[in-house]
């Protein structure tokens, strides 16, 4: 183990080191029980003797608005609520496309289940389109959210 002493316990004749002392050790030893007595007051250990302060909370008064920024507020609460309404809406026509592209796409395997290996009527080549089309239209109504950006 190395010990690196204070400049006061080097000899005269250079930086040769002399014997450890109580007085190099002194330092850290105090150091180290600040540091632990502090810690314990940090932790939250109870002190003996000393009463236990609670936290109190931050308390930001609040200020009254003036009219115009409570225009500002009423806007932006407005402008959420109706970007609000109309992605409800969105999202309602989403699902009701999607039910009816799932009825025509069932009832389009169920037709091509039944004729087996035949070739396929012209009617249920246009079903197959429509069904194309409605899928489509679905995928861009998904892709398009109503934003404040």
């Amino acid at each position: 183990m190395q010990i690196r002493l204070c400049h006061q316990d080097r000899t005269k004749h250079g930086d040769s080191f002399a014997k450890p002392t109580l007085r190099s050790w002194k330092g850290p030893l105090v150091a180290g029980a600040l540091a632990l007595t502090s810690f314990r007051a940090f932790a939250g250990a109870p002190q003996q003797g000393a009463a236990q302060v609670q936290p109190r909370p931050i308390v930001i008064p609040n200020r009254t608005l003036d009219s115009h920024e409570l225009n500002e507020l009423e806007q932006r609460n407005t402008k959420r609520r109706n970007l609000d309404a109309a992605n409800a809406a969105r999202k309602r026509v989403i699902d009701d496309e999607t039910n009816k592209l799932l009825i025509l796409a069932r009832d389009l395997k169920a037709k091509t289940d039944n004729l087996g290996n035949g070739m396929l009527t012209p009617t249920m080549v246009r079903e197959a389109e429509v069904i194309e089309i409605l899928a489509n239209d679905v995928k861009e109504k998904m892709k398009l959210t109503v934003s404040a950006d």
